[in-house]
């Protein structure tokens, strides 16, 4: 439930001396921006997404409106800039850099310069396409890292939502059947595709397998994710905030799913969109309308007003 009360004026955030510096020697991110002294992170898909992964024109408008001076919008997502990329431009959310594939990069919205990037060790990866292949369960397989992903598939494995692209050419989809043809060297996060009966039972298996060797999360009712051990949005958002110096006192989050909730801990203010899921509605301070009733946009209001107590 959101706090009520009259709205309360924006407050600035505290930085210390070392976050004030490293701020200032910090590379440009766009151009003319203002100081952050709010942040507020969106997850996109069923966050700041409607059910047709679109911004609608209403929830962009509202969006907008509720922008202040010092307060800045972001996204973390588990998806590569590629498809992200598509989204900033629509709200022309350039200021600040965007937490990508879960956490396993991030990257400048311009220039698309990494910033911090976490990859996976060679061993982990085999090890999971071992796990994959052997439990066979049908899986659609897409290793991030590199210039252009990898996708391969199990035998009866679902296709890739909008196909396999990047940017507008086609990604050729391999049987994996072979691990000598997987370039497991530079792989930042892997994501795989199941039926939704079987996300769960896959999710559990490559983190038995796994152990403490990554980290593994359950993206949506059909996407598991697995990166580097210790990476997750929550400690690229950790990275970002000392990045910027910004406190996480005045910093929002706002998603719907298990991938969300480390972001949960460590931000300020912490808000569900109402289609999330039990556990993550829970792990949230606020809950808001779901993503098609433009949830998001009213996160903001509250959060630029002052209606989440910072």
């Amino acid at each position: 439930m959101t706090i009520p009360g009259t709205p309360k004026a924006l407050q600035k955030s505290p930085q210390t001396e070392a976050s004030q510096k490293r701020a200032a020697d910090r590379p440009a991110v766009g151009n003319d921006v203002p100081p952050v002294n709010q942040l507020a992170v969106f997850d996109l898909d069923k966050t700041l997404l409607n059910n047709e992964s679109r911004i609608s024109t209403e929830c962009a408008d509202r969006l907008n409106a509720a922008m202040t001076v010092g307060l800045a919008c972001t996204v973390a997502s588990g998806r590569d800039m590629d498809h992200i990329d598509p989204y900033l431009k629509q709200m022309q959310w350039t200021s600040v850099p965007v937490i990508a594939e879960q956490g396993a990069v991030v990257i400048a919205p311009d220039t698309h310069a990494i910033l911090m990037e976490r990859r996976i060790p060679y061993d982990v990866v085999v090890a999971a396409l071992e796990a994959v292949c052997t439990s066979r369960i049908s899986t659609a397989i897409t290793l991030f890292g590199g210039d252009t992903p990898q996708v391969f598939h199990t035998p009866g494995a679902l296709d890739l939502p909008g196909g396999a692209t990047h940017g507008s050419t086609a990604i050729e989809v391999r049987k994996l059947s072979d691990f000598r043809i997987v370039r497991a060297s530079h792989v930042r996060k892997l994501s795989l595709r199941c039926f939704r009966e079987d996300t769960g039972t896959m999710r559990s298996l490559i983190a038995g397998a796994l152990g403490n060797r990554a980290t593994v999360v359950k993206a949506d009712v059909d996407f598991v994710n697995m990166m580097d051990a210790g990476v997750d949005k929550g400690s690229a958002l950790a990275w970002l905030l000392d990045y910027l110096g910004i406190d996480a006192r005045y910093v929002m989050a706002v998603g719907d799913c298990e991938a969300d909730r480390s972001m949960f801990a460590l931000a300020g203010v912490s808000v569900a969109v109402a289609n999330a899921d039990e556990q993550t509605r829970l792990a949230a301070r606020f809950i808001v309308p779901s993503n098609a009733e433009c949830g998001a946009a009213v996160a903001l209001l509250q959060f630029a007003t002052g209606m989440y107590g910072v």
